[in-house]
């Protein structure tokens, strides 16, 4: 199937030409304007109409991709391969359009002097400063390979910890999906067809098929009001949901919700402790791993106290007095990063404490999903006897009218 791509190039007279073209690849794409006779500056799949809606629905990083670039370009670099060469072996070989078209450019800038790091930085929804960072620090102590290593394992470990939480609500999600179905096709056909039987016998409705038929007609009748009204809430709470005030309210609620609240405290620092670990094995300082270490935990609560973290650490400060004040360090925590800072062996012990909470997170979230089976029955049950009543009975007062 042909992609849509934009292009920016010289042609023979060297003026800057900008266009856009069918292609089945960029490849494919790059030839086509080789055979015009210009020369590509940039090129890239168009977005179209989806860059419309890219500040408020902007697709995230797929990690799949991620871990594949950094598996094989690691590859390439432990075989000795260069890097230009090894950027461009795995841009001929990317599936993905967009990934290809910005390993396309990042490689571009690199032939131009820049860094790699540096390149990246040019692509924040590809690359976190996270990622960049590391690369960076690969690129000051010249252990890339050592570097790319770890960060394959993070990206594995976050890719597991992501299929962990959708494993662990999946049931609930399709249970509530098939209940919606239900309910919309019992509202919009089964009750209209009840109600006109009922209606024929001029039967006294009671209170709840009353009530269920009402809506139904509601429904029925302003079906496109219904539809508006679940947009702009969808809408409404993407856009909430990503400010700043909406994502500090969503944050506590995650942290200090019952059952779940204990689950998400303990990824959270889990995250933190690995990535922290991460980056001081990689080279970095403790006070430039505590400034990055913050914008990946996830949280904007966590987030703020691992800031007020980094602030005492550069004026001269402990790491312990700001996590002593907040509720959400655990003595454990502390306890391991003041073992880990005297014996000067703090990465170990913060791989040992994100260990700890990873088997911790997976227990509760097996149990709580055995527990929620039980729940969601009893759940789809009371929502099937409340139509059940409401259709049924007044047939069955019917029923008693005709027997008198």
């Amino acid at each position: 199937m042909p992609y849509r791509f934009k292009y920016k190039a010289v042609s023979p007279k060297g003026d800057i030409q900008k266009g856009y073209f069918e292609a089945e690849d960029i490849q494919t794409a790059k030839k086509n304007l080789d055979l015009k006779g210009l020369i590509p500056i940039n090129v890239e799949a168009d977005e179209g109409y989806k860059s419309i809606f890219k500040k408020y629905f902007k697709p995230s990083v797929n990690l799949e991709v991620l871990l594949e670039f950094t598996k094989k370009y690691n590859t390439l670099i432990k075989a000795g391969i260069p890097m230009l060469r090894a950027l461009d072996v795995i841009e001929n070989e990317q599936e993905n359009i967009k990934f290809g078209s910005v390993l396309q450019e990042i490689r571009r800038l690199v032939e131009s002097g820049m860094a790699l790091s540096q390149a990246m930085q040019q692509f924040p929804e590809y690359f976190s400063s996270l990622y960049i960072n590391t690369i960076r620090a690969g690129e000051a102590s010249g252990q890339m390979d050592i570097v790319l290593d770890r960060m394959c394992e993070l990206i594995e470990r976050e890719m597991k910890t992501k299929e962990m939480i959708k494993s662990a609500i999946r049931y609930p999600i399709y249970v509530m999906i098939t209940i919606m179905l239900a309910i919309t096709v019992i509202v919009t056909i089964v009750v209209p067809k009840f109600a006109d039987f009922y209606k024929f016998y001029q039967s006294d409705l009671p209170l709840p098929t009353r009530m269920l038929s009402e809506f139904s007609n509601f429904v029925s009748s302003f079906w496109y009001v219904v539809v508006f009204m679940v947009g702009v809430m969808v809408f409404s709470f993407k856009r909430f949901s990503k400010s700043s005030i909406g994502q500090k309210i969503f944050d506590w609620i995650k942290l200090e919700m019952p059952i779940l609240g204990n689950i998400f405290l303990q990824l959270t620092i889990s995250r933190f402790c690995y990535v922290l670990a991460t980056l001081i094995r990689s080279g970095l300082p403790l006070v430039e791993s505590l400034g990055l270490v913050g914008a990946t935990v996830g949280n904007s609560i966590i987030a703020k106290v691992i800031t007020s973290i980094g602030d005492n650490v550069r004026g001269g400060g402990d790491m312990f007095s700001p996590m002593r004040r907040s509720k959400y360090f655990k003595p454990l925590v502390i306890q391991m990063f003041a073992i880990g800072m005297e014996s000067g062996n703090i990465d170990n012990m913060l791989f040992e404490v994100a260990r700890h909470y990873d088997e911790s997170v997976e227990y509760q979230s097996k149990k709580l999903a055995s527990r929620l089976e039980p729940i969601m029955t009893l759940f789809i049950g009371g929502i099937v006897l409340m139509l059940a009543l409401a259709i049924f009975l007044p047939m069955w007062n019917m029923i008693q009218v005709f027997k008198k």
